[in-house]
């Protein structure tokens, strides 16, 4: 198919300055003096899209990904490298680009339009299309300084679709809009992807990534890291995040264990966790999940429970789980020991879970003492077809299917 989108060795470089000059007198005295550093967003990046493809660039914030899309769409010259666009090119790259704030939803359609050389007949032909997707029929006439972000979004995603473009450029702005609004749009670009238009799609929703994209390029501190096919791209740049927040989890690990003494002297000591590669903090959906509580006391501790309690950050309890009343309400533990929860199977679907360790007093129900961290560990969940924070142990039974219905 013929490549309509072409990047080559392109570079893109800003200055960053530590110290501006204020006054003409500054400028003029010390304008030989380096009062900057040269900063390169992207550096020698290649890519080809070819016709009815979408492509798919993932990257952290700050890694030149809006850089390489504004070059693409024009909006900034490269300093190096040569980039080429075939059609007419749509793009929808931050919420409100392009509008004239005093101007009305509906002058702005008009002025959108003809920004891309369309002719007005054709925009009366559409109008009522891209303000009834926006669903701005109320709102319309008024100045869209006076719009909200998600009015925005909506009005600028719907002129972008709506323009008939060979090439949409969408930078991670549907993010803004409200969850149905957002279906919305995914069913149009599904519509625009059968329909054999191209798109480039910059999104921090890998998933989303990998549904939509046919290829994908990763790029880390404005440098190509890896390019092709969407699940590669995608499975590098995750194990990529993961290792990098591992790392992180480990260095504050003294964070996540150890209490001054609380009531009675008892202290909780450390909280380790453990996955089923032995890896603290790594934790897979449906692996072995440990939690060892290491205590010290002043003396045998007599009559005590133990509960972990788990919740996704921000979020309320999740699961919480106490040691057996009945075997340890009349027995003596040692004054320093470990105490582990054991669980086969982790129930928990991807993401950042944290933790409270609770030592009380059977008898009186009174708090020895406590931890409660709101970053406990990650659990990675691959490719679950799941979604949410728990996963219920459940099965599908469906119809069998009788041979002599099949078509042939």
């Amino acid at each position: 198919m013929d490549v309509v989108i072409a990047v080559e060795n392109m570079s893109k470089r800003f200055r960053i300055y530590h110290q501006r000059s204020e006054t003409l007198k500054e400028v003029l005295v010390d304008r030989r003096r380096s009062r900057y550093e040269e900063f390169w967003a992207v550096k020698d990046i290649s890519l080809e899209v070819a016709e009815g493809q979408t492509f798919g660039i993932i990257g952290a914030n700050g890694s030149g990904k809006s850089t390489l899309l504004k070059c693409i769409a024009g909006i900034l010259v490269p300093d190096r490298g040569r980039v080429s666009v075939k059609g007419r090119m749509a793009s929808l790259l931050e919420v409100g680009a392009g509008f004239h704030p005093d101007y009305s939803g509906r002058e702005n359609i008009y002025l959108n339009g003809a920004i891309l050389g369309l002719p007005r007949r054709y925009i009366n032909s559409v109008i009522d299309q891209i303000v009834g997707f926006a669903e701005l029929e109320q709102f319309i006439d008024n100045p869209v300084r006076n719009y909200s972000s998600g009015m925005y979004t909506r009005l600028g995603f719907s002129i972008a679709i709506h323009m008939d473009p060979d090439v949409l450029l969408i930078d991670e702005v549907l993010a803004v809009g409200d969850e149905s609004f957002q279906r919305r749009c995914m069913d149009h670009i599904e519509g625009m992807r059968r329909d054999g238009r191209t798109l480039i799609f910059v999104s921090h929703a890998a998933e989303t990534v990998r549904k939509l994209c046919d290829s994908c390029l990763w790029i880390d501190h404005g440098v190509q890291r890896q390019a092709g096919r969407t699940d590669d791209v995608v499975d590098a740049y995750i194990g990529e995040v993961n290792h990098h927040e591992l790392e992180l989890l480990r260095a504050s690990a003294a964070d996540l264990g150890g209490s001054g003494p609380g009531w009675m002297g008892v202290r909780i000591a450390a909280v380790e966790v453990i996955g089923s590669e032995g890896e603290l903090k790594s934790i897979r959906t449906g692996g072995e999940l440990s939690i060892r509580v290491s205590y010290a006391a002043p003396a045998p501790l007599r009559g005590a429970r133990f509960r972990v309690s788990f919740y996704p950050a921000g979020q309320a309890v999740l699961l919480s789980t106490q040691t057996d009343d009945a075997e340890l309400g009349a027995r003596s533990l040692p004054p320093e020991g470990t105490v582990t929860l054991e669980i086969p199977q982790t129930p928990f679907l991807e993401g950042v879970y944290g933790m409270k360790v609770e030592i009380e007093d059977i008898a009186s129900g009174r708090p020895y003492v406590e931890v409660d961290r709101p970053q406990g560990f990650r659990v990675q969940g691959g490719r679950r077809p799941e979604v949410g924070i728990a996963l219920i142990g459940h099965s599908w039974a469906v119809p069998a299917v009788d041979p002599a219905a099949v078509e042939v």
